[in-house]
């Protein structure tokens, strides 16, 4: 990375330690599949190029997809960087430094963890070319049954969140960005994770008690893609 702009994002590496990866390495079936499926989605719009997976892990989701092109990525936890670049992640330059270079920019379940989104946000667009895509996948939808009923998700967790974007807010964000939104989808009905019956159980537990009982949910989760149109 090396970069001035990311290192208040670097600070918060010790939120992410080693055994936070555990599970990230591409040993995960149900994320392996989760990916396969994100995958094929986001080439409908890019299929090849250069590619920026912000927050990228261990780089084991552009691994899972398996992105013809460049892979880069831009991770705060040196663990995982070192196992990203073996899977062929480049880690310079991060959008911070480059101009009209990436065909895609990729924010997986990332975006509510930084702490300056809408700044990660304005570099991607410096950073993509011209119709060029900015991708939002395993996002926090708080526009959602679940979260209104709860004011929490399962993947919504008070020490890791900054920002906690819905379905409104994010896309009006992204028009004032210089993007154009060309579809915003809800991954929850082809979702490995869903379960049918257990998740409306869990529903009904949490509509009648002062618990909360995790589990995945329609529009819970929101997965978003925009087309860069002006640069900003």
């Amino acid at each position: 990375m090396g970069d001035d702009k990311y290192q208040v994002a670097r600070g918060q590496a010790e939120l992410y330690p080693p055994e936070y990866f555990s599970a990230r390495t591409g040993n995960d079936s149900r994320r392996q599949r989760q990916f396969a499926w994100e995958g094929a989605w986001l080439k409908t719009y890019c299929p090849t190029g250069r590619i920026m997976d912000v927050g990228c892990s261990t780089g084991e989701f552009l691994a899972a997809i398996e992105w013809p092109g460049e892979r880069y990525g831009m991770e705060i936890s040196e663990y995982a960087r070192t196992i990203a670049e073996t899977t062929g992640v480049q880690f310079h330059p991060s959008i911070f430094e480059a101009q009209s270079f990436f065909d895609c920019v990729v924010f997986r379940g990332t975006i509510q963890h930084i702490d300056e989104p809408f700044r990660f946000v304005k570099y991607a667009n410096r950073s993509l070319v011209e119709g060029g895509f900015i991708v939002f996948l395993a996002t926090p939808n708080t526009n959602a049954p679940l979260y209104r009923l709860k004011k929490r998700l399962p993947f919504t967790t008070p020490a890791l969140n900054f920002l906690l974007p819905d379905d409104i807010t994010l896309p009006n964000a992204l028009r004032n960005f210089g993007f154009l939104v060309r579809e915003i989808r809800y991954p929850y009905w082809d979702s490995p994770y869903r379960s049918l019956i257990s998740d409306h159980a869990k529903f009904m537990l949490n509509a009648l008690t002062p618990g909360f009982f995790p589990h995945a949910f329609w529009r819970s989760s929101m997965e978003i893609v925009a087309e860069k149109i002006r640069t900003v």
